[in-house]
């Protein structure tokens, strides 16, 4: 059952995102500070007229890393209409020892630093397509009667664990930006974009009706957006790399007692 290690999932048919304001708040109500003129500065691919998402990528640069220059620990989050979701994951990064967890669909979580790997799924969350004698059947899997949930441990497998992170932001990339100003993006530099091409180059995407975005000056990261879609009900999409503390995980030495592995975390990432 190696889809439970994660569900990941991009439908490019609804991966239209749109342009609006020129702010974009956070989840915690927080948006783009100082926001001025138009910058004198760009990253590498991008411009007051547009941004070349192809060359970005080609730069070493991703939400995995670059953020670990600004803050100890980091969350980067992703807000979607339930009944349209499309990319799975929020992610809590701690920038020194590089640990990450992930928040999963169904209430599954998991964790890697290094080579160690861990992950739980409650079994009040199992989704009708997973029934419990599959999960119960599944050797890389232990249930935890006391919490009653299903647990895996692997001291080997955090390195290669697939992971969401990065995806996100290819919502915003078949569509036309234009920069409206210079901004920081919690005390990070950014040059804020909102949509001018609401028609995506992709066929198979949706077109927009309004969005903005915040893209790092330093390191080409897109920190922020906000998207609306022209669907049914204009389903949004909101998306944040921001300063947040780095959750407990008391979980993970539960995973591993309970799979019976003798291996502690690796200290390095």
């Amino acid at each position: 059952m190696e889809r439970r290690a994660l569900l990941s999932a991009l439908g490019v048919g609804v991966s239209g995102l749109a342009g609006c304001t020129d702010a974009i708040p956070g989840a915690d109500g927080s948006g783009t500070n100082g926001q001025s003129e138009l910058p004198d500065e760009y990253p590498d691919g991008a411009g007051p007229d547009g941004i070349d998402f192809s060359t970005l990528e080609s730069d070493d640069e991703t939400p995995l890393h670059a953020p670990r220059d600004h803050w100890d620990s980091y969350a980067i989050v992703f807000d979607e209409p339930p009944d349209r979701r499309r990319v799975e994951g929020d992610y809590y990064v701690n920038s020194s020892t590089g640990e990450v967890i992930s928040e999963l669909w169904y209430g599954a979580r998991d964790y890697r630093n290094g080579d160690a790997y861990a992950y739980v799924q409650p079994a009040d969350g199992l989704p009708d397509h997973q029934p419990r004698d599959e999960w119960e059947s599944d050797p890389q899997f232990a249930y935890h009667d006391a919490t009653d949930a299903y647990y895996r441990y692997d001291p080997q497998y955090g390195q290669i664990a697939p992971t969401n992170i990065g995806r996100h932001a290819e919502m915003v990339e078949p569509y036309g930006w234009e920069a409206v100003g210079a901004a920081t993006h919690h005390g990070v530099p950014v040059v804020a974009y909102r949509l001018s091409d609401a028609e995506p180059e992709d066929s198979r995407a949706t077109p927009a009706v309004e969005g903005s975005l915040e893209l790092g000056v330093e390191d080409g990261i897109v920190y922020a957006f906000d998207l609306a879609l022209d669907a049914e009900d204009e389903p949004r999409y909101t998306y944040a790399v921001r300063p947040e503390p780095f959750p407990d995980h008391e979980w993970v030495e539960t995973a591993r007692r309970v799979s019976g592995s003798t291996d502690g975390a690796n200290d390095s990432a």
